[in-house]
């Protein structure tokens, strides 16, 4: 992969980024907190809920996002500055997230969102299911795929493939694809959520070179995605009490994939849109912090007759927070932490670089001494 310039901040992408936001927050306070018990005080509002109850889909959306944008965070960088670029886009704010939620989780968590020490430690490290402790906010299980898909990226960075990436994505979405008609889908990177990543990463592909091999994986990463997230419907329905359209959500994922059509169009890219840096600075702390923190605020404070006036109160307070997150941990403080996060995680990347491509090459020059 080497495209010819960094990419150019796409102001529509920041717009996008901030209602999928939206969307996951009009899920879970309006929909998905009442209806896995940890909201008691509320019931449902019906006409809330036939729209809210579709905002799980903004999760899918933000992971198509992640891999358009690291497409580009990948091109031209060893794998040290690639896992540098990552660890200042997620630690800071997610480590003023877990202590804020944490405080609030310790007076008004209640069976289901208390928390204990080795988990809120653990938590920190951002993949605590592998190192066996739940997430301090159910919302964390996203950034475990997050890293998943970064690893990968690294893995390719590292051993000194990245002419071969563009390539490698192509084979993606029919690996997938491969592994789900034979049933061995729990193999790495083989999971339907990563059809998203992929299909996002080849949009971005589309817009250095157009082929029809890139095109053809785009359809089967678009049938994967349909597939995957309208085959929940009955599932969900039967787990959350509420009927879940097949063809509304199949309808969803495929105004995403045309959304990025029109993004990568020439009209997409030239859009100019006002905050368009904030909204999109914002989303990630309003992801989150925005759960939990709402759940027990609303079963403390919230009945129906005063929802109206709880929920906004909510709202306003996690903008004001999750701005102060962004403009005081992440912009304020941008140079502490590329200079902490390139001394451990750049440099821990770059000497795996190092011994990586030199064992490629030896094993390379192996083969070829064994040709002969």
């Amino acid at each position: 992969m080497q495209p010819d310039a960094p990419m150019k901040r796409l102001e529509l992408l920041d717009y996008a980024r901030f209602g999928a936001g939206l969307a996951v927050v009009a899920y879970h306070y309006f929909f998905n907190g009442i209806s896995n018990g940890k909201v008691t005080s509320i019931s449902h509002v019906p006409e809330l809920v036939a729209f809210a109850k579709y905002g799980f889909l903004g999760v899918e959306f933000f992971f198509m996002i992640s891999g358009f944008v690291i497409f580009y965070s990948a091109r031209d960088k060893t794998a040290g500055e690639f896992l540098t670029s990552r660890a200042v886009r997620l630690f800071p704010a997610f480590w003023v997230a877990v202590p804020f939620t944490v405080f609030f989780a310790l007076f008004w968590g209640g069976d289901k969102m208390s928390v204990t020490l080795p988990e809120v430690l653990v938590n920190l490290t951002m993949v605590p299911k592998p190192l066996g402790q739940p997430f301090v906010d159910g919302v964390y299980w996203t950034l475990q795929y997050e890293w998943s898909f970064y690893f990968a990226v690294f893995l390719v960075l590292a051993a000194g493939l990245q002419s071969k990436l563009n390539r490698l994505l192509l084979l993606w979405p029919f690996y997938i694809l491969v592994m789900r008609l034979i049933g061995i889908d729990k193999l790495p990177y083989a999971s339907a959520y990563y059809c998203y990543f992929a299909a996002g990463a080849l949009f971005a592909l589309r817009m250095e070179e157009k082929s029809r091999a890139s095109l053809a994986a785009l359809i089967v990463s678009l049938a994967l995605c349909v597939s995957f997230s309208a085959g929940k419907a009955a599932g969900l329905t039967i787990n959350k009490g509420v009927e879940f359209s097949a063809i509304v959500i199949g309808a969803i994922v495929v105004c995403q994939f045309l959304f990025f059509v029109f993004l990568s169009s020439g009209a997409g890219l030239k859009l100019k849109l006002p905050g368009s840096k904030l909204a999109g600075g914002l989303t990630y702390p309003i992801y989150l912090i925005h759960a939990h923190f709402g759940y027990m605020l609303l079963s403390r404070f919230a009945n129906d007759d005063n929802r109206a006036m709880v929920y906004s109160l909510i709202l306003a307070a996690v903008f004001v927070v999750a701005y102060a997150i962004h403009v005081l941990v992440e912009r304020r403080l941008a140079g502490f932490w590329t200079a902490l996060f390139a001394r451990s995680f750049g440099a821990l990347g770059d000497t795996f670089q190092n011994r990586a491509s030199g064992l490629v090459k030896f094993a390379v020059g192996t083969a070829m001494g064994r040709a002969r």
